[in-house]
């Protein structure tokens, strides 16, 4: 079963694929029920606590909702391109640890771009399934667009200079704790501009 999970896996030691899914899949459902809970009482109620309650917990589960989309189609991207890896060490958002060293540029990139790809999907699935109908539900999506944009912020510039022909590895060592806080920022005007336009 596993060579069917991880036809490229490189090493045995660290986290299950099966183990790492089936936690994150439950952090998914935990958030969705939360913001679920808050929404129905704000509809219900219209009370400002369940408000704010149903925009926390929006927030929450679209910003980690679509990151953790956005890193299972990482994965889905290494499969594709037959990219070598390894088990995680410790159960955390990646599912997977890339091998610089044994993989080309090309299947780098095939990886990188899934990740954007993911988060694209995860946004339309929540505009297709929530309407931007109440506070936590323009959170919920607010939030999933800043999500995608915090890690293009990050990922984008380095995605465009191994295209030039940078060094997968040496470019994304240039990610920085600024370069951090500036794509944090990035994603919060996102975040903010799509409240606005939604409101």
């Amino acid at each position: 079963m596993d060579n069917i999970l991880e036809p490229t896996v490189t090493t045995r030691d660290g986290i299950q694929i099966r183990t790492v899914a089936a936690a994150h899949a439950a952090l998914a459902i935990i958030l969705l029920a939360l913001f679920a809970a808050a929404n129905n009482w704000y509809q219900s109620s219209s009370l400002i606590l369940a408000a704010v309650l149903g925009v926390v917990s929006g927030a929450a589960a679209g910003a980690i909702i679509c990151t953790l989309v956005h890193e299972w189609f990482h994965y889905l991207g290494a499969l594709a391109a037959r990219g070598q890896h390894s088990r995680p060490a410790r159960l955390a958002l990646f599912a997977f640890e890339w091998d610089f060293k044994s993989n080309n540029r090309h299947q780098f990139l095939v990886m990188s771009y899934a990740g954007t790809l993911g988060s694209l999907v995860a946004i339309a699935l929540f505009a297709i399934n929530i309407p931007a109908e109440t506070p936590g539900s323009i959170a919920l999506l607010s939030a999933s667009v800043g999500s995608l944009f915090f890690a293009g912020g990050i990922e984008w510039p380095v995605i465009a200079r191994v295209h030039a022909g940078g060094d997968p590895l040496g470019e994304l060592s240039r990610t920085t704790p600024g370069i951090v806080k500036r794509s944090a920022t990035i994603g919060l005007v996102a975040l903010l501009i799509t409240a606005y336009a939604l409101a």
